[in-house]
């Protein structure tokens, strides 16, 4: 089964500076990482590489190893994402590498932003980190949030932040994953208050006239699906159009999945995908409920035609709901 991954999430050390409420990543300690030079093991398909950890800026090399990237995915966006506590780390790799996208974590404005971050003065951190990425001609950036107990009914709050200072906002909701976030069953939001907080922010999606913004609002539209227990809309392809490397260059179709498929370090990942040909027909089946851009977006783009009217009839019921009584 020839596999050509246009997406992944690569985690570039497990080091991490905040102590987030909805993330056990600061807690493994591990220390070792690929160096910068590995990344040309990268598969040169990809075109798009959400670069994560951990905390990336806590890399010295991390210029470096964008740029490794860059070389051997040269059609690929590069997105840096980071807790924004590094603002001056930042500056500096801004100075050094160009044409990237940057994304900072808010999860609250204010104080809550600090709570669920562990860390006091996280948020004018946050804020300082977006300024310096305005400074530095950065177009491609937005702020990100992890939508959790601590937080639902707020998360509208930072959308509203985000259409405010002009940049993109994207969100999802807590997630559990043995290889990546731990066991955050007891951060999982109320339904109906988080459900009820995401359709405020679908119902600017929808109003807006960008149809990106109607492909969000489809995106939001499955968040509700998943966090009310109803069946997840989208096929997932993990492993196939997308994958997760941690630091040590072991692969998962996901980060949400258990055990490794192999290691970079040892073989491509075309070996690696062909050599896991049962985990890739069972990624579909897994059970888990996840719902994130990472796999969402592939698909999605993968039959543009079919979801650009999937989304715009669901735009179209969106408005019509005081009509028809629709959800």
């Amino acid at each position: 089964m020839p596999v050509s991954p246009t997406h992944a999430i690569v985690a570039v050390t497990d080091r991490c500076n905040a102590r987030c409420l909805m993330c056990d990543i600061w807690k493994k300690g591990r220390t070792d990482e690929m160096a910068a030079g590995d990344y040309q093991r990268l598969p040169a398909s990809l075109r798009e590489i959400n670069v994560t950890g951990g905390e990336p800026l806590l890399r010295n090399d991390l210029a470096q190893v964008i740029e490794t990237m860059r070389r051997q995915c040269p059609q690929a966006r590069i997105v840096l994402s980071t807790n924004g506590l590094l603002p001056s780390k930042l500056e500096d790799l801004l100075s050094k590498v160009k044409g990237i996208a940057v994304r900072v974590s808010i999860d609250g404005i204010g104080d809550l932003h600090d709570r669920i971050r562990g860390t006091g003065g996280a948020y004018e951190k946050a804020l300082r980190s977006l300024q310096v990425a305005k400074e530095a001609g950065i177009g491609d950036l937005g702020v990100c949030a992890t939508m959790t107990g601590s937080n639902a009914g707020a998360v509208k709050d930072i959308q509203e932040f985000a259409q405010s200072q002009g940049i993109q906002f994207t969100f999802t909701v807590v997630h559990s994953s043995p290889v990546f976030f731990g066991d955050q069953s007891a951060e999982l939001p109320d339904a109906g208050v988080a459900a009820e907080d995401m359709d405020t922010i679908r119902t600017r999606l929808f109003a807006s006239s960008n149809p990106k913004d109607w492909f969000k609002a489809y995106y939001v539209s499955g968040l509700i699906d998943v966090v009310t227990d109803r069946p997840r809309p989208i096929e997932c392809r993990a492993g196939t159009d997308f994958f997760y490397l941690d630091p040590q260059g072991n692969v998962y179709p996901c980060h949400l999945w258990e055990k490794s498929m192999g290691n970079i370090l040892e073989k491509s990942y075309e070996a690696i995908a062909a050599d896991s040909e049962a985990i890739l027909r069972s990624v579909g089946q897994c059970g888990k409920r996840c719902w994130m851009t990472c796999t969402v977006a592939p698909e999605m783009r993968r039959k543009l035609a079919h979801y650009a009217f999937r989304v715009g009839w669901a735009k179209l019921l969106h408005h019509l709901r005081p009509v028809i009584g629709a959800r």
